[in-house]
């Protein structure tokens, strides 16, 4: 069952795993459960998502449990998110807040491999790469919060 959660809760949560290193196939415990340290996984755990059995659920399955948003309505604590590919390619990045007033880039946390659990500024919607990155808000984050 998965519980309302306000976007404080997700980014407090989402702030105990700094540097978690990356792995598709390990497993990171803390006061909140288990989760996979991929990035679905850090995902996973920030929102409450259940941890079981799989360590969270995988990318493709984060975009089944959220509604796709414009980039205009990006709050703190929704999500951006690339479906696309298999489970090497995909990826999703937890956003928090806008870094310039022009929208061209912001501030964002995720998990990835060489790097581990990071906070840092990334060109919107990805880095400027040319891939399937969109906006997403998980259903069950509660408004307003912000």
């Amino acid at each position: 069952m998965v519980v309302p959660i306000t976007r404080t809760e997700v980014l407090e949560r989402a702030a105990t795993w700094v540097c978690v290193p990356y792995s598709q196939n390990a497993f990171h415990s803390n006061r909140y459960g288990t989760y996979r340290t991929d990035c679905s996984g850090f995902v996973s755990m920030a929102f409450g998502l259940p941890d079981v059995p799989r360590g969270g659920l995988n990318t493709v399955d984060l975009v089944v449990v959220s509604t796709p948003i414009g980039k205009d309505e990006l709050l703190p604590a929704d999500v951006l998110i690339d479906p696309v590919g298999d489970r090497t390619s995909r990826h999703v990045v937890l956003f928090e807040a806008w870094a310039n007033p022009w929208r061209t880039h912001y501030l964002g946390r995720e998990q990835c491999a060489g790097l581990g659990t990071v906070r840092r500024t990334l060109v919107y919607p990805y880095d400027g790469g040319p891939r399937g990155y969109r906006p997403y808000r998980l259903n069950h984050v509660t408004e307003p919060d912000f």
